[in-house]
C-alpha cells in the first residue's frame, strides 16, 4: 500500500511514466488537470464547514462517478473561486486520495502536500532541454519552436506554483526518494525501477 507522487520537468515524460507505473502496479493514476478538476468539483459540492469524514466520502464519490475519459471535458476552471480556496481544496483532495493508498499522482504540489504522509514515495523526472523538446514533438505532433516555448512557459509556471507549498528549490534532489534523468534512462527502464522501489517500500 503506497502513494507515488511524481514531479517532473515539462517534457521529461512524467505523464507517460505515471500511466505505466500505475498500470503495472494496479494503481489509480491522476494527473494535474484531473486533480484540479476534483478540487473544483469539491468546492462546488461542499462548504468550508464540511467534516473530514464527509469530505473523504465526497472525494471517493467524485472518483467513482467522474469517468476518466470525461475529466478533460468536465474541466471548468476555478475562476469563481479565489486562489487560496482552490489551493486549500486541492490540498484536501490530495490528502484524502493519499489516505486511500494505491494511487499515482502527477504534480500539483503533491510531493510537498504529502511530505509527512506515511507511505508516500516522491519521484522527480528531469531531462535535457533538447530531449524534452524532442519528446513533445514526437508525442504531441508540434513544431520545435512551439514545443520549446511551451516548455519554457510551463517551467516558469511550475516554479511559481510550487513556491506556494515549498519556498526552496523544488528540484533539489534530496527532497525525493528517486531522481530519474530520462535523457539517460529510458521510460521503460525507469518504470521498472520505480515499480521495484514501490514493492520494496511496501514490503
Amino acid at each position: 500500500m503506497a502513494v507515488v507522487s511524481i514531479s517532473r520537468q515539462f517534457g521529461a515524460g512524467g505523464k507517460t511514466l505515471g500511466e505505466m507505473v500505475a498500470h503495472n502496479l494496479g494503481y489509480r493514476f491522476l494527473f494535474e488537470r484531473q486533480l484540479d478538476t476534483l478540487a473544483v468539483e469539491a468546492m462546488k459540492a461542499v462548504g468550508e464547514e464540511t467534516e473530514a469524514s464527509s469530505y473523504h466520502d465526497l472525494v471517493v464519490d467524485l472518483l467513482t462517478n467522474l469517468a476518466p475519459s470525461n475529466f478533460m471535458d468536465r474541466w471548468t476552471g476555478s475562476s469563481q473561486y479565489d486562489e487560496k480556496q482552490h489551493l486549500e481544496a486541492l490540498t484536501r483532495v490530495i490528502e484524502h486520495l493519499a489516505d486511500q493508498d494505491d494511487v499515482v499522482m502527477l504534480g500539483r504540489g503533491s510531493q510537498f502536500i504529502l511530505r509527512r504522509h506515511p507511505g508516500t514515495i516522491r519521484l522527480l523526472l528531469v531531462a535535457r532541454m533538447e530531449d524534452r523538446i524532442d519528446f513533445m514533438v514526437r508525442n504531441y505532433e508540434m513544431e520545435e519552436q512551439t514545443a520549446q516555448k511551451l516548455i519554457v512557459d510551463a517551467d516558469k509556471k511550475r516554479v511559481r506554483f510550487l513556491h506556494q507549498f515549498y519556498p526552496g528549490e523544488p528540484d533539489e534532489a534530496s527532497l525525493y526518494h528517486m531522481v530519474i534523468n530520462t535523457s539517460m534512462v529510458p521510460l521503460e527502464t525507469s518504470t521498472n525501477q520505480v515499480c521495484r522501489l514501490v514493492e520494496r517500500m511496501e514490503g
